[in-house]
């Protein structure tokens, strides 16, 4: 955590001590020094860039609090490189410099609309590209909280479909290009057979794009109005 000084020697079970760099101050067992396990809430700790600090709880009866659950898988998202690896649609990706300090996203994540509707069990998630298309970056200008419904619908499955747009599939059979549009938990709607790839997209563009506002629509008391004009104006492009 980086050099700290002695401010007072109490006893051997009350030493106070002050970090340099972060200046925290905190009372620490004389062992403690002795053995390195003196550690600065306030350095960055997490994935190498996060801040936990002390004003909120880490751990509820030994369970991680979702608000840490949710702060640290954002991190790992953007910081961890065995993750991105795995997942490398999220190569790029990075937080805001207030989102580094759990204390801040704590704090915003209580005063975001949705955040504690637990939907059954299945709360709603942490998005970052709703609000702006393609966005890299999670922060508190950019990110809202939706139903795991409307996440799934925004969710692109680029290595499934291949070279084609998004939407459509090579049918060797049929000597044809399929439509299809994935609607409610994930299930797909056939929309049919056409001739052309771009014929084949319209048809998916206008499917998609219609479920995707009567889904708004259906939430639209129960998510932030920010997403709901998202939603609202949401088009797919055939680079998509």
């Amino acid at each position: 955590s980086g050099d700290f000084k002695i401010v007072k020697y109490n006893n051997g079970g009350n030493v106070e001590i002050q970090f340099l760099k972060t200046g925290y101050k905190t009372v620490v067992q004389l062992v403690s020094i002795k053995i390195g396990k003196v550690k600065d809430p306030y350095s960055p700790s997490v994935f190498g860039v996060g801040i936990s600090g002390i004003k909120y709880p880490i751990t509820t009866n030994g369970v991680k609090t979702k608000e840490y659950m949710l702060w640290k898988d954002m991190l790992r998202r953007c910081y961890s490189d065995d993750f991105k690896k795995k997942r490398p649609t999220y190569e790029g990706c990075e937080c805001s410099e207030n989102f580094l300090h759990y204390e801040y996203f704590y704090e915003w994540c209580h005063k975001q609309i949705g955040f504690g509707n637990e939907g059954n069990g299945n709360p709603f998630h942490l998005d970052k590209d709703l609000l702006v298309k393609g966005n890299k970056v999670y922060s508190e200008d950019t990110c809202v909280f939706i139903p795991p419904e409307i996440n799934l619908l925004l969710v692109k499955h680029t290595p499934s479909r291949g070279k084609n747009p998004i939407g459509v599939y090579w049918d060797k059979k049929a000597n044809a290009f399929i439509a299809q549009v994935r609607k409610s938990k994930g299930n797909r709607e056939w929309l049919g057979y056409f001739k052309t790839e771009l014929e084949a997209f319209k048809a998916y563009k206008i499917a998609k794009e219609t479920f995707v506002k009567e889904q708004a629509e259906n939430w639209k008391s129960q998510i932030d109005p920010r997403a709901y004009e998202a939603l609202m104006n949401y088009e797919v492009g055939i680079d998509d």
